[in-house]
């Protein structure tokens, strides 16, 4: 149960963090910090998340169940971080979508729809419903976003929903040093 919910809190940090990483500008916003509260399977969970470079740099620090992981988005790329066991783990960044560039093609490929407005953290979104399939499963998401920052997402995988709620954003410059993947050798 325990790595079900590990591995459901790591898919939901991949997705948000993944949200916009194919173009020069992912957000409006060049530099900031919002916390994260997610709910898998009834348990809460939150997160310190950082920005900066208008996106293209990501950092996330969620502490659950006893661990710490950390998740750095840059360069093409994605490192999941358990300072705990000092590992590092890479993966290449999966083509997703930039908010701030829905083309055609984007909005045929991920089925988007925009269905309305919605107003989270004080911030008024435009609401969306997507399709994105990985690792064989497709995941369907309802998206609310303000300046290209995904402000509320719900995702339905396999009968699991997965809820991530922007509850506090705070545009301001943040250390670079967040961004810094560790070498435990």
């Amino acid at each position: 149960m325990k790595r079900f919910i590990v591995c459901c809190l790591s898919l939901l940090a991949a997705t948000t963090l993944m949200l916009g990483q194919n173009a020069p500008k992912k957000f409006e916003i060049k530099s900031g910090r919002f916390t994260l509260v997610s709910e898998v399977m009834g348990q809460k969970v939150e997160s310190m998340n950082y920005f900066d470079d208008y996106g293209n740099l990501q950092a996330s620090v969620t502490s659950a169940f006893g661990m710490e992981l950390t998740t750095i988005s840059r360069d093409g790329k994605t490192y999941m971080v358990n300072a705990a066991a000092k590992q590092v783990q890479e993966m290449p960044v999966q083509e997703s979508v930039n908010y701030l560039d829905l083309t055609d093609e984007v909005i045929a490929k991920y089925k988007i729809k925009e269905i309305g407005h919605e107003t989270v953290a004080g911030k008024e979104c435009v609401k969306y419903t997507m399709e994105v399939s990985q690792m064989g499963q497709t995941a369907h998401l309802t998206v609310s976003v303000w300046q290209g920052i995904p402000m509320k997402t719900v995702t339905s995988v396999s009968g699991t929903d997965v809820a991530a709620t922007i509850t506090e954003i705070v545009e301001e410059p943040v250390d670079a040093a967040l961004f810094t993947v560790p070498s435990f050798e």
